[in-house]
């Protein structure tokens, strides 16, 4: 038997048409510079669709940027389990940060970074704020400390920059030293030493932090 044809855009879906397009113009060209007509046409269903499963633009947008979220949320699950080292939590969380797989999502989070909307904001603040601060919590935790001080708090976000910086400088990164990466090409032996580093400075933080 011959292998089943993968479904075509068409046979998705109106929802999903919707999703899909939206996700793609929004991270080519922003929110604003985005038309709910041209979503609609892209998609290939009625100018009413949006309305009908999303309420308006906004709430399709919320929704836009609520996939990439969910989808983190899973793969971050049990990350802080208290039977994982510190290097294997810190590597769990790490390491859906650190690979770019040139998705429209990962367009449209980086621009977002650069120029965040207020449904981003609200987004990142409900969802994403939480994920961050048990990843905190779990860094105070090996630092033998009750709760994460502010320097704790700068750490944890400072992991996770240094991890979404190398996959987004990844073709600078290339051009300058095409070598360092060479034979890691899904970031795996990278995120084992930030995970190092993590430990380092947890245990710094630690010591700063015994009483003298």
């Amino acid at each position: 038997m011959s292998a089943a044809k993968p479904p075509s855009p068409d046979a998705q879906p109106p929802r999903e048409r919707l999703l899909a397009e939206a996700m793609r113009l929004f991270g080519e060209r922003g929110f604003d510079a985005v038309t709910t007509r041209e979503i609609c046409a892209a998609a290939g269903v009625n100018p009413g669709a949006i309305h009908y499963h999303f309420g308006d633009k906004d709430g399709l947008y919320r929704e836009v940027l609520r996939l990439p979220v969910t989808e983190l949320t899973q793969l971050l699950e049990g990350f802080d389990a208290r039977e994982l080292s510190l290097h294997e939590s810190i590597r769990r969380f790490l390491q859906p940060f650190l690979f770019d797989d040139g998705a429209c999502s990962a367009q449209l989070f980086f621009r977002e970074m650069q120029a965040p909307s207020p449904i981003f904001m609200d987004t990142v603040a409900r969802d994403v704020g939480p994920l961050f601060d048990r990843f905190a919590r779990l860094l105070a935790r090996h630092a033998g400390m009750a709760e994460p001080n502010a320097a704790i708090h700068q750490l944890a976000m400072g992991l996770q920059a240094m991890a979404h910086d190398y996959a987004m400088s990844r073709p600078m990164l290339d051009s300058f030293h095409p070598e360092l990466l060479a034979d890691d090409p899904l970031l795996e032996q990278t995120c084992h030493r930030l995970a190092d580093w993590g430990c380092a400075l947890v245990a710094y933080e630690s010591n700063r932090h015994k009483p003298t």
